[in-house]
């Protein structure tokens, strides 16, 4: 008799280890969209004691531009033909379309030319209340746009270790020296032109932030300012300009 062959076994199928779903750190979350414009720095308002006389002043939320505008902005908008280049040239530390100097400051441009670039922009000159708040840090009350320690290599200006200056900086050169909301050059460079609720009753006007040809520190406190003749222009004084927010932060 023939005996039936075992039936043949199989080995059983290993199973596969469970497959888990590496987990995803959770995104961190997106910042508010700006109410400025690209270029430009939130500023929130408030009020505080002005200047050296410590008048009350009550400041509007506004966007400010982060630097000062360029010579290249500044020929842009010659270019597009809603600004003009009239004695643009009006000094030997003059950035108009001097090579190499693209990224510096405009020089060389009197009242009526700053406000023209600003409106260009869609924007304006920053009232003299408003420059000072900024470059305080608002309620922070700095006594320099970067705190309250003394000038050493911040910002552009005649008493750091380079010496005596013979002009002008790139106006994002010290960043050390930004503003509590990031803005830049805010003492030292150039001057900046403002406005003034004095206006309709001189010809001078305020020009804020000192400018590199300075040495003392004193010049560069946040609330001192300088003072020029709505016609002058020179190669230390130039530009900067203000708009209102789309939206105001925190609504």
């Amino acid at each position: 008799p023939t005996s039936n062959p075992a039936p043949a076994t199989t080995a059983a199928a290993t199973p596969e280890p469970a497959q888990t779903a590496e987990a995803k750190p959770p995104e961190a979350p997106k910042p508010p969209p700006s109410p400025c414009p690209e270029g430009m720095a939130f500023v929130k308002g408030g009020s505080y004691k002005m200047g050296f006389l410590k008048n009350e002043a009550k400041i509007a939320d506004f966007c400010f531009d982060k630097t000062e505008a360029t010579a290249k902005d500044y020929e842009a908008c010659v270019t597009s033909k809603k600004c003009n280049d009239a004695f643009a040239t009006c000094a030997p530390e003059a950035t108009y379309k001097k090579v190499g100097k693209e990224d510096h400051p405009m020089v060389c441009v009197d009242f009526q030319q700053a406000i023209d670039y600003c409106t260009a922009q869609g924007k304006r000159l920053p009232s003299d209340e408003e420059w000072e708040w900024a470059a305080r840090g608002g309620e922070e009350g700095r006594v320099y746009p970067w705190g309250n320690e003394a000038p050493k290599d911040q910002l552009c200006w005649s008493g750091g270790k380079e010496g005596l200056l013979k002009g002008t900086c790139p106006v994002a050169a010290h960043p050390a020296g930004a503003s509590k909301d990031g803005l830049l050059g805010m003492a030292g460079n150039v001057f900046e032109w403002t406005t003034s609720v004095q206006d309709a009753k001189t010809k001078d006007r305020v020009g804020r932030g000192a400018s590199w040809r300075d040495g003392i520190p004193n010049m560069f406190r946040a609330e001192r300012p300088g003072r020029f003749q709505v016609t002058y222009r020179c190669g230390f004084l130039g530009i900067r300009c203000a708009t209102a927010p789309t939206a105001t932060s925190g609504k």
